[in-house]
């Protein structure tokens, strides 16, 4: 049915085929808005934030509607569970907020109810923010919905004069906002919506038929220049943190109020029992903990906002170099060196945490059920958005994972890789895990420091992974046998004669026990003694240590090495939350990195 009058009805087809050409015209520009990203941080992620969000959009209205109602029940659902980000999260509550306006109405086809419930939903865009800034997302939203609502009979042309006022207000935010002029762009999420709406009001518009047709990607027009692009302020605030609750009672301010002393940038959407949170804090473990308590929370992600502010300042190389949260390093290490991690995520009790982030290990330890927990691998989504970041700032990407023997994510990782071009990736199979995969990471970085090429680099990884060994003196078998980390058979037979096994990795990184020892004594002295001996045989150039909440021992064991080669660890840390279920409270490790003549 033609759309031309205000008490005229919209066909639910037009409306969902306009909503899916704003998706994809969004899409196709999300390196542009990458790059124009300066506030509220120059973390660079917002075009793929907003892409996260039409992408859920895009998949929840694959299907038919027969009503304007159904399509924005679609988009209101999708958006919430899509949203990444501040104006992600802004979006999500706009599309939410016209859709529980339109639920009030008694006639939820008619152009009048959409115009209104448009207008209305402003409001709860506006509540979503802890504090409102205007020369965003924020501002341009209002100013196309404003513009809807002035009088004029005719939707077509209500559509484009909305449309030509949008684009004012986008052109005009760097002169509401400093860090924007400074910088020589507009705001990144303002422009994301008027990137939206435009084509939303193209398709809506269209008079040669509903064939849904791809945005082609446009050029560049702003004025961006890389060396002009002055830096934003180190955020004060590490983790850009993010969590979808269901089984949520309480109310948006309510939620707000309790969160608001964790951090800033400070952005809830709430709907039907469900909320997305969005914070920049220091802590996002204690805010997990609190979300925990009011709801249940099925989704997260904590973005190292400080990393990507320092990758952004000043890369130090042109290789990017990244790993997975097993690979244990010292978290110092990892930052100075500008490492990229892929975190694995650990269940207990149906609530998620993030490996090393929202949960450490000794938190994991010191929880009473531990047992009834279970690990998964990063997700392809996550690995894209990583690599969707990387790729925008490097010239090649470098991943060494944890063995596949032991988890899926190096698999995971070569199927990312494959579904990118433009970009060199290598994913080298670490065969290794923890410390031992973490010693392997720190020489991949120093031959990129040292600027040898990204093919050398691969190759001498490939190499080096073989010089690596890990020797692991448990407490108790009972992790390691239920999680398959040793076999099961062997792992019975030495609790069956209560011996101390030394645990460590076959050549293609499987777990197998090593040696036996009738104390736990006499299993520190047996592995202190064979890294003596291979020190011995094939000179170690550097070691490192691990524990499970057993920091006093495993400094014990550097103090002893240290006396024995001459030399003390290259670090001690304690163990990723994944390694300790399965290695068990107490444990202590070794890992070492051979010498070898050439790794060319």
């Amino acid at each position: 049915m033609e759309m031309t009058q205000v008490n005229q009805s919209i066909d639910p087809k037009r409306l969902r085929l306009a909503f899916q050409q704003g998706a994809l015209q969004l899409i196709q520009h999300k390196q542009r808005l990458n790059q124009i990203n300066v506030f509220p941080v120059s973390d660079g992620d917002t075009g793929s934030n907003l892409a996260s969000l039409m992408q859920a959009i895009l998949e929840e209205t694959t299907g038919e509607s027969q009503t304007v109602l159904e399509v924005f029940e679609k988009v209101a659902d999708a958006s919430l569970i899509g949203a990444r980000g501040n104006s992600g999260i802004i979006f999500a509550q706009y599309f939410n907020g016209i859709y529980n306006h339109l639920l009030k109405l008694e006639e939820t086809n008619s152009v009048k109810s959409f115009l209104e419930s448009v207008k209305v939903a402003i409001t709860e865009a506006y509540q979503a923010i802890e504090r409102p800034v205007e020369g965003t997302i924020i501002t341009v939203i209002r100013s196309w919905s404003e513009a809807l609502s002035n009088g004029e009979p005719n939707l077509e042309n209500l559509l484009s004069n909305a449309l030509s006022t949008a684009k004012i207000a986008l052109e005009n935010t760097p002169n509401q906002l400093k860090v924007l002029k400074k910088n020589h762009v507009v705001d990144a999420g303002a422009q994301g919506f008027y990137l939206f709406i435009e084509g939303f009001t193209h398709a809506f518009l269209a008079k040669s038929g509903l064939q849904l047709v791809e945005a082609k990607q446009q050029k560049i027009t702003l004025d961006y220049n890389e060396e002009n692009h002055a830096q934003v302020t180190e955020p004060l605030q590490r983790y850009c943190t993010e969590i979808l609750l269901d089984q949520v009672q309480l109310t948006k301010h309510d939620l707000q109020e309790h969160l608001k002393g964790f951090g800033d940038s400070l952005v809830v959407a709430v709907n039907r029992g469900k909320a997305r949170i969005h914070i920049h804090t220091n802590k996002p473990a204690e805010v997990l903990a609190y979300l925990s308590a009011v709801g249940q929370p099925i989704q997260q992600k904590a973005d190292d906002m400080l990393l990507q502010y320092q990758v952004n300042k000043q890369r130090r190389a042109p290789i990017a170099l990244v790993t997975d949260s097993i690979a244990d390093l010292p978290a110092e290490y990892l930052l100075n060196n500008q490492i990229h991690v892929l975190p694995m995520n650990i269940l207990i009790d149906e609530t998620s945490y993030i490996d090393k982030i929202t949960i450490q290990s000794d938190q994991f330890l010191a929880m009473a059920q531990r047992t009834a927990a279970t690990s998964s691998q990063p997700t392809l989504k996550t690995v894209d958005n990583l690599f969707s970041f990387l790729e925008t700032r490097y010239e090649a990407i470098l991943v060494i994972t944890i063995a596949s023997k032991l988890s899926g994510t190096f698999h995971t990782v070569k199927e990312a890789a494959k579904r990118r071009s433009g970009t060199r990736i290598e994913v080298i199979d670490s065969h290794q895990n923890s410390a031992a995969q973490g010693l392997l990471v720190m020489a991949a970085n120093e031959w990129i420091q040292a600027g040898r090429s990204f093919g050398e680099i691969a190759a001498a990884a490939l190499t080096k992974r073989d010089q690596m060994n890990i020797l692991v003196s448990v407490n108790d078998l009972n992790p390691m046998i239920q999680s398959g980390r040793i076999p099961q058979a062997v792992g019975r037979l030495a609790k069956m004669v209560n011996l101390k096994p030394i645990v460590s990795l076959d050549s293609l990184g499987d777990g197998k026990l090593s040696n036996f020892a009738f104390s736990q004594a006499g299993n520190e002295k047996k592995i202190l003694a064979e890294v003596i001996k291979a020190n011995e045989e094939k000179i170690i150039k550097r070691y490192a240590l691990i524990h499970a909440d057993e920091l006093a021992k495993a400094q014990r064991w550097g103090q002893e090495l240290q006396n024995k080669l001459g030399f003390g660890p290259s670090f001690i840390t304690d163990v990723s939350t994944v390694v300790a279920m399965s290695a068990g409270v107490g444990s202590v490790a070794v890992a070492y990195e051979l010498e070898e003549e050439d790794v060319n």
